[in-house]
């Protein structure tokens, strides 16, 4: 079945929800983009139809451990019980090829996840590593200085020269092994290339490091670029590049289209010899080498003479020149090589944790007695106002090392970078009581009638898709404690809560027609996916374990549910799903000891933080480094990186998570949400949401809007997946609405978000119930407005067939206006 996303042919109760994204495999039809001569990337918007098949207790210890340590939610989690194992064939199965040694599970979202999606080595496998990218050939680790390529009003565009742009790293060989990820880490990746009898070498990819390292095990190091060498320096002397072998540490060189000059470290001394046909230059090992190389930009705008970075607004690669001294620091702290870090935290301070980042470092020069040096990296715009005030490592002078579209990156040395985070603490319900009398009376009305409401047919068993059916089953856990916060007694609410707890339970247990499975191939819970057939609401697939459209690796398959088969969004639809059998849990105790263990399986899948455990990977989705999660998938490789829409809605997992450990009452569940929840609140306040123009992070043509819509790692869009209109991209990132979005939704933006959505908020935006987050929005800044605003809406805006609204309810609305400041 066929329909737009904003279709005035509403579906009836048996009729699947078209849903309000389009999945992630069909993103690619969305939004095409096309590498203009590797000069720049144009964006289209293609309007396209996409199949979718849709379908109190609080314990009194305190938590301390590091991510790394064997601890988790329980200490022998194991295998997700009632839920059936699943074998991917092999288009949709993890590539040994790619991943060589490392087995199950797999990161789905990680940084570096596009070199081991698709070929791993095609046009598209670009990872961007702040402040390069860097992609993968046969025998080469390349790297590219990226710069704005696009700034209009809804696209802010890092770009990238393919050709002329390319420093390629690598080793000179007959042979074309490829690569494998030889090991990960929370904050960054290696890659070992095996080039038979032409030795070995290994790449780290770090998070925020000036240098990339190349670890060579009798192997000849090759360095070549497609630009014109401008100078060659060695051990800070100039020589000339003719062909003659030349032996040093620092090998330094500038080269004229780019205006970009490079630095190689080498650990021990390497002879190298230099050949420049203009172009290409190439710098060669004289003979096989074991040891290590760094490579670092030194310098984006050597002569003044490039246009991407010695000109523009201070936006994009523009920084107006390195600060005097850098070339020094780099120097000094090369030797402290970089090749992964940890993210520990401790939670014994109660309403704030304690996050560090300790870095993996390897001593270059610690044979040679010399002087021991800590790293020297860049941190990122989030990161830098919660630095502990102990932290002394900042250097540079606070200048701009490297700009991208994820703003500025400045020094910092250290092993360890300490933050102090606060945690939120807002539990069932708003923190504040409704006092104005005849808005409790009007919240009362609406939760009695609230509590007759149903789920749509086709949901009733589990036949849409997980995504609709967390939004609604959120929607009556909400319902309930929004009733017993105005004081409904619980028996009024008994046989509401048995529907809850019945619609809930068939995803949870695998009964559900579009039934969850185990991936045992990747590692996670997936939806099989469901070909919908209506009267009655029924699948035509006979599902696991032969017949889970879903699951196939296709186009067509990764478009079943959103993208959930592919790990697209999990955060949003398990996230919902678990804020439900939270509230469930709430009212009843004994629920959630039955089906704990089955909830467990949906919080491990996205919020994991055991490295240690066989069956899920450690914190799927967030990029602790990036300061927010990624919802893109495993679906195929994006040239554009990860990406991720609804900040909003990730806020909204990790809230639901911290409920449920408080349901259960189990503190490590409850602070890890409450971690995550921060984190995501922090990357949605400096990259989501633009309160004031001008903006350090965004150009004021892009800024006017006030949101990002989409955000990927090389491209910022104003935008969703199912259209540009502006009430959709202000909805988008405003849902769901529960009593922790007064952390997310602070007063400045929602004031100009709330403007903006009014002022093109018309047809689908009411009938598809959207309006009735402009509503909440408004009240922010005042409540009688908001009031004003939802007291009359139909109740069609909260039914199970409106698309934005269907997540809602009039009870929500009311409470969450009249309980504003």
């Amino acid at each position: 079945m066929e329909q737009k996303r904003n279709s005035k042919n509403l579906p009836d109760e048996g009729t699947p929800l078209v849903g309000r994204k389009a999945d992630e495999s069909y993103k690619c039809k969305a939004v095409t983009l096309l590498l203009m001569g590797g000069l720049g990337v144009t964006v289209v918007l293609v309007a396209a139809f996409l199949a979718i098949d849709l379908q109190r207790r609080e314990a009194s210890q305190t938590v301390q451990h590091s991510m790394h340590s064997a601890s988790t939610f329980t200490e022998s989690p194991g295998m997700p019980p009632y839920l059936q194992a699943f074998t991917r064939n092999k288009a949709s199965a993890p590539k040994s090829s790619l991943w060589g040694d490392i087995k199950r599970p797999y990161p789905t979202h990680a940084f570096w996840e596009n070199f081991v999606l698709g070929t791993g080595v095609d046009g598209n496998n670009v990872v961007t590593t702040l402040p390069y990218l860097a992609q993968a050939t046969g025998s080469s680790l390349d790297l590219f200085y990226p710069y704005t390529s696009m700034v209009t009003e809804t696209q802010f565009q890092l770009g990238f020269d393919q050709v002329v742009g390319r420093l390629s790293v690598g080793v000179y060989s007959g042979e074309d092994g490829g690569h494998v990820v030889d090991s990960f880490s929370d904050l960054g990746v290696s890659l070992k290339f095996d080039m038979g009898d032409d030795g070995v070498m290994k790449s780290h990819v770090v998070q925020g490091s000036p240098y990339v390292s190349y670890e060579y095990d009798q192997s000849t190091p090759l360095i070549t670029s497609s630009q014109i060498l401008r100078r060659l320096m060695v051990n800070n002397e100039a020589v000339v590049c003719d062909g003659s072998p030349i032996k040093g540490e620092i090998f330094e060189f500038s080269l004229l289209q780019f205006d970009e000059t490079w630095r190689v470290y080498a650990y021990p001394a390497i002879s190298l010899t230099c050949t420049a046909s203009n172009p290409p230059m190439a710098l060669m090992g004289s003979e096989s080498y074991t040891g290590t190389l760094r490579v670092a930009l030194s310098n984006n705008c050597t002569y003044g003479q490039n246009t991407h970075h010695c000109q523009g607004d201070g936006h994009g690669g523009y920084v107006a020149s390195h600060p005097k001294g850098y070339g020094g620091l780099l120097n000094k702290h090369a030797s402290a090589m970089v090749y992964g870090g940890d993210v520990q935290y401790d939670f014994s301070k109660g309403s704030s944790a304690a996050l560090n980042f300790k870095w993996k470092v390897k001593q270059l020069n610690s044979l040679n007695g010399a002087e021991v040096v800590s790293p020297l990296m860049l941190t990122m715009p989030h990161q830098r106002d919660v630095l502990d005030s102990t932290f002394n490592g900042a250097v540079g002078n606070n200048a701009a090392i490297h700009k991208s579209i994820h703003g500025t990156q400045q020094l910092a040395v250290g092993d360890v970078w300490p933050m102090i985070i606060d945690l939120p603490d807002i539990a069932w319900h708003a923190p504040r009581k409704v006092l104005d009398a005849s808005m409790l009376q009007a919240i009362k009305e609406a939760v009695i009638t609230d509590l007759k409401w149903e789920l749509p047919w086709n949901y009733q068993t589990g036949t849409g898709d997980p995504y609709n059916a967390g939004k609604m089953l959120a929607k009556m856990a909400n319902i309930a404690l929004v009733g017993e916060a105005v004081g409904i007694p619980l028996k009024k609410m008994t046989r509401f809560l048995d529907g809850l707890a019945s619609g809930l339970e068939y995803w949870i247990n695998g009964t559900s027609r579009n039934t969850l499975v185990y991936d045992e191939s990747w590692g996670g819970v997936v939806s099989c996916g469901c070909k919908y057939a209506y009267p009655p609401p029924r699948c035509l697939n006979s599902g696991p374990p032969n017949d889970c459209p879903a699951l196939n690796g296709d186009p067509v398959g990764n478009g079943f549910d959103f993208g959930n088969g592919a790990y697209n969004d999990h955060h949003f639809h398990y996230g919902y799903l678990t804020y439900a059998a939270a509230g469930l849990a709430h009212f009843r105790p004994s629920w959630s000891s039955k089906w704990g263990p089955a909830v467990l399986s949906l919080v491990r899948d996205i919020a994991n933080p055991n490295g240690n455990d066989k069956y899920f990977p450690k914190f799927r989705h967030m990029d602790w480094y990036a300061g927010h999660s990624w919802a893109g998938g495993v679906a195929m490789a994006y040239l554009n990186g990860r990406n991720q829409e609804s900040v909003s809605e990730a806020f909204n997992a990790w809230y639901g998570v911290s409920l449920w450990g408080r349901a259960i009452g189990d503190n490590k569940i409850r602070d890890t949400g409450r971690l995550l929840a921060a984190i995501e609140a922090r990357g949605a306040h400096t990259y989501w949401q633009i309160p004031s123009i001008p903006n350090d992070i965004y150009p004021t043509t892009f800024a006017k809007h006030h949101t990002a819509g989409i955000i990927w790692s090389n491209l910022i869009q104003y935008q969703t997946w199912f259209g540009m209109l502006q009430w959709e991209v202000q909805g988008i990132q405003t849902l769901p609405v529960t009593p922790a979005s007064e952390l997310l939704l602070n007063a400045s933006w929602t004031r100009v978000a709330a403007e903006t959505f009014e002022s093109t908020c018309s047809g689908t935006c009411n009938t598809d119930g959207w309006i009735t987050f402009l509503c909440m929005l408004k009240a922010v800044n005042n409540k009688e407005e908001g009031w004003k605003c939802a007291e009359n809406l139909p109740s069609t805006v909260y039914s199970g067939q409106a698309a934005g609204g269907n997540g809602n309810s009039r009870s929500n609305t009311l409470y969450w206006i009249a309980t504003r400041p």
